[in-house]
């Protein structure tokens, strides 16, 4: 065999080892991609896994007497975290109480008890209580009253029976700010976005939620999404 065919074979064998390793690491570049979490399967972990839990579960919401608002806003907020509840968090609808029965309880207890959220949780037979607050409320209508400016408040808390706060652990409490803008509709849509605004900003906290639904547009607050 001459030196030319030698040089050929020579260079053929580089070529074929160079294309092997360089076909090995995209292989493995593929399969690394391929691994990795893709965006919309990243989630916000739970802060307290509330399905989890047995027991009847009271929602208490309280709204001063020095917040105005055209409608009941413990009655459109009851509604609207019992559906997150149950929607979201996969809690059972057997273990919420309706506001009618909150309010039944209420009704029949002494002066002095009537805000006591505890002694309505207790009279409810429930396990565990979330204690809503609203904070802050406006409405107002402009153009031809039939589109809505508005904004609400609340700070909240979930607590077993025996008084201790389970949730949240490193606050006093969650305190969530939604509001909506040149929303068209009656005062109780407009009641109603505001209402299932909050209550899917608090129930988030309860069950693992898709990073890319975690966040809605109805949201004042700023969060820092970096660590996720």
């Amino acid at each position: 065999m001459n030196t030319n065919i030698k040089n050929i074979f020579i260079i053929l064998g580089i070529a074929i080892t160079t294309a092997f390793w360089t076909g090995c690491r995209t292989i493995g570049g593929i399969g690394g991609a391929m691994s990795s979490e893709m965006p919309s399967e990243k989630v916000v972990p739970a802060e307290f896994k509330l399905a989890k839990t047995e027991g009847k579960i009271v929602v208490f919401i309280s709204q001063p007497g020095w917040i105005r608002s055209p409608m009941d806003l413990r009655t459109a907020l009851t509604r609207s975290m019992n559906i997150a509840l149950v929607e979201k968090v996969r809690i059972k609808k057997e273990r919420l109480t309706e506001y009618a029965e909150i309010q039944e309880i209420r009704l029949a207890l002494p002066q002095d008890k009537k805000d006591d959220v505890f002694e309505t949780a207790s009279k409810a037979g429930a396990k565990y209580v979330l204690a809503v607050q609203v904070m802050d409320f406006d409405l107002s209508t402009f153009a031809e009253k039939d589109f809505f400016n508005g904004i609400m408040t609340t700070k909240s808390c979930l607590y077993d029976i025996e008084r201790k706060k389970i949730w949240p652990a490193d606050e006093s409490y969650k305190e969530i700010t939604v509001s909506i803008e040149a929303e068209k509709g009656t005062v109780q849509t407009a009641v109603g976005k505001l209402s299932n605004a909050t209550a899917f900003c608090i129930s988030r906290y309860f069950y693992d939620c898709k990073t890319v639904r975690f966040r809605i547009a109805e949201e004042q607050k700023e969060i820092d999404y970096e660590k996720w």
